[in-house]
């Protein structure tokens, strides 16, 4: 760094701004804007971006230093610059709930944006209207329609490569890129934008137009295309590193990748520090750096071979690189970028596509013809319409391959490592252990260099947050409805229910996050109470979505004539899945190595009612001294059923609230037959049922019972350890 003094001067500054806004960061919202979720408001502001999404339009309103998204199920004509008066409902973004989960509200913290507004009514107070930013945004929307139009699925992919614009991508196909590592292919990132301004600049130099000249059209077609695509972090990144090369280019300075790298991160972080959490800011210079660190390393690599063959006095002769050496080479960067970034995805994603350096391998250098293509298709589209169709059917022809491509690779053994979150102790070690490796290699220590790199991914990708010896339940907060993970000490992982009526498409955003978070790739035991959606709704999705998702190996229900409709199609969802079904009855159970004990204490077979609630499923948890008792929905007759059979009396560390704490749940004869120190309540924010019953809670009360409830602490976690039991709010 000492031929950088720009470089370090930068790097200085960015340690100082980070610790100066971490001294006076505020990372929650002012207490007035807390109270505001869910109250009426008028806000006055001024419209600084338009979207169209599948539910509607989307405005983003700038009101002094706060910033808010407003939603409308109508169009209406709003331009940007348009100063506007709202009237309607404010939310506050959710927080994330789960370990795993999505956070909504720090992801829009990190961009200013305070929360979204409902309107009741909108009212221009004036006109003006910024017209290079509108004229952007409406060429956008007029080039995706185009696109959609003329290449149907793919050019709604190509729409999210050249326009950052995803709102009619097929989830499945991004989640397929996703799942294949090559989901940076559907962001607009630095690649795309030095893609395009490189492109026109070398056109033109080509064409004999001077440096400055090429450099400056480079930069007018550049910067408006960055912010037609939303200028996210990482085309931030690119348009302040192509102007930096642009100025060399320009005056016959020489380019330094590196300087450039971190005065780019002076500037967005000295105007926007927050984007330091922001995965895409860590991605985006972690990819950068790591090419820069390759490119330096493999130079280095060549010189001490050069110095070998002087000693071996053969400094003429080079061997010939093998197809092997080639491929090599050719992974090389992609390699360099994964060991670099493998700390930021892991946290993000918990898992990695273990063939993803090699699918990457044939997927980015097929980019510049997907991109090429897409362009040249695009403006043949205003000159040459004929001619676009078969144009664009290149870039659908290579994106057609690509899906393909993802969809085999995933059938391939271990095409998927779920790895769950690391610790951040387990990231800075590996970050550690990596400039070791570094070193190493550039010192000639190649073994030593490998031997240092093998310990650094073990130590990160190791099951050193595998749960073996202690027992974990999580009643995983689903909205209304329920689910509960049990991980016993002897290495079982079992799922009582999932299902929610107030959250959508559960298994994807909510259930699967948290699984993999906690390296579970594949559940052993689902255990379903009964077969209402607020149960199993999330059971069925993740049956249907294994190859992509958490997969079971056993599927267990109630007795047969207890089912209904709801558990019938389970069972031949599970059926068609490959995963075994089987039932349980009062008297059977589930064990592990370690003797913990989950067994099923009813319906009685005496129990003569209806299907549903009244017959959920009863089980206890047994480990040392730790029981629980789960009692699904469970009421009416299934309750009085319980409390005359043989385990309807005992004495409990932890109670499963039936029915998500209703007022007709847990009556009082229940509860004198059921003695526990602490009860567990799933019930969602908001609910229209009020649950948890005021009745109830008032009985768990009287009786000294120590309630928790997701409604308000998020995940609830207990884990047993030895007689020690800690109860974790996630939301503390």
């Amino acid at each position: 760094m000492k031929n950088r003094p720009l470089a370090v001067m930068c790097l200085v500054f960015l340690v100082i701004r980070c610790l100066v806004f971490w001294a006076g960061a505020k990372w929650e919202f002012p207490p007035e804007v807390l109270r505001m979720d869910g109250e009426k408001i008028c806000v006055s502001g001024r419209i600084f971006k338009r979207e169209q999404r599948e539910k509607g339009p989307t405005w983003y309103l700038r009101a002094g230093d706060r910033a808010y998204i407003i939603y409308s199920s109508e169009w209406s004509d709003y331009r940007i610059g348009n100063t506007i008066i709202v009237t309607g409902t404010f939310h506050l973004f959710e927080r994330a709930s789960n370990p795993g989960t999505f956070d909504s509200r720090s992801y829009y913290q990190n961009q200013n944006i305070y929360g979204m507004i409902f309107p009741e009514s909108i009212k221009v107070t004036d006109n003006t209207i910024q017209y290079g930013k509108e004229w952007i945004t409406s060429l956008r929307e007029r080039w995706k329609k185009e696109l959609l139009d003329r290449m149907g699925d793919e050019g709604a992919v190509l729409s999210g490569i050249l326009l950052g614009d995803k709102s009619a991508l097929d989830p499945e196909v991004k989640e397929l890129y996703q799942k294949n590592g090559i989901a940076h292919l559907l962001a607009v990132s630095g690649l795309h934008v030095s893609f395009i301004g490189l492109l026109i600049y070398r056109t033109m130099r080509k064409a004999g137009v001077p440096f400055s000249g090429s450099a400056a059209l480079g930069i007018l077609v550049l910067l408006p295309y960055a912010v037609m695509t939303g200028f996210s972090v990482s085309a931030r990144r690119a348009v302040y590193m192509y102007f930096i090369r642009m100025g060399a280019e320009v005056t016959g300075r020489v380019y330094d990748l590196l300087t450039s790298l971190v005065v780019s991160a002076a500037v967005i972080v000295g105007t926007a520090p927050l984007s330091v959490f922001d995965p895409g800011f860590l991605l985006s210079f972690g990819a950068i750096f790591a090419i820069w660190g390759g490119e330096e390393l493999r130079i280095r690599l060549e010189e001490l071979k050069d110095k070998e063959r002087k000693k071996e006095k053969t400094p003429g002769i080079k061997r010939k690189k093998t197809i092997r050496q080639k491929l090599l080479w050719a992974a090389y960067p992609g390699l360099c970028i994964q060991l670099l970034t493998f700390p930021v995805l892991l946290s993000s994603y918990y898992e990695f596509p273990l063939y993803s350096v090699l699918v990457n391998i044939w997927v980015i250098p097929m980019m510049s013809v997907v991109m090429g293509a897409g362009l040249l298709g695009s403006i043949c589209c205003l000159v040459l319409p004929p001619l676009a169709d078969v144009i664009l059917w290149i870039s659908k022809a290579v994106l057609m391959f690509y899906e393909w491509n993802c969809r085999i690779m995933l059938k391939l053994p271990l095409a998927r490592i779920v790895t769950g979150k690391p610790d951040t102790i387990q990231i800075l070690l590996y970050l550690f252990l990596l400039m070791l490796v570094y070193l190493l290699f550039r010192k000639g220590k190649g073994k030593s260099g490998m031997s240092a790199l093998i310990f650094a991914l073990t130590l990160l990708l190791g099951p050193w947050s595998q749960h073996y010896g202690e027992l974990k339940v999580t009643m995983i907060d689903v909205g209304q409805g329920d689910g509960i993970l049990i991980r016993m000490p002897g290495g079982l992982d079992c799922l009582v229910d999932g299902g929610s009526t107030s959250e959508e498409m559960l298994a994807k955003y909510t259930l699967e996050p948290f699984l993999e978070s906690k390296r579970i790739r594949m559940l052993d035991y689902v255990l379903i109470s009964h077969g209402d959606t607020d149960h199993i709704s999330g059971i069925q999705e993740m049956l249907e979505r294994q190859e992509v998702g958490v997969g079971i190996r056993t599927l267990v229900l109630p007795e047969q004539h207890l089912w209904d409709e709801g558990l019938e199609n389970l069972a031949r969802t599970a059926k068609r899945a490959g995963t075994k079904v089987r039932t349980m009855k009062a008297g059977e159970a589930i064990r592990d190595r370690a003797g913990t004990e989950l067994s099923c204490l009813g319906p009685s077979e005496e129990y003569g009612g209806e299907p549903g609630n009244e017959a959920s499923m009863i089980l206890k948890l047994s480990s040392g001294k730790f029981s629980m008792l789960f009692t699904g929905d469970l009421e009416g007759a299934g309750e009085e059923d319980f409390l005359q059979g043989e385990s309807g009396s005992g004495t409990y560390t932890v109670l499963k609230v039936p029915h998500h704490g209703s007022d007709g749940a847990a009556t009082e004869a229940f509860l004198e037959q059921n003695n526990a120190r602490y009860a567990l309540i799933s019930a969602g924010k908001d609910n229209p049922y009020g649950h948890p019953g005021e009745k109830l809670l008032k009985r768990l009360e009287t009786c000294g019972i120590q309630t928790f409830c997701t409604k308000e602490d998020g995940a609830i976690t207990l884990l047993v350890k030895g007689e020690t039991m800690t109860i974790r709010k996630f939301l503390e």
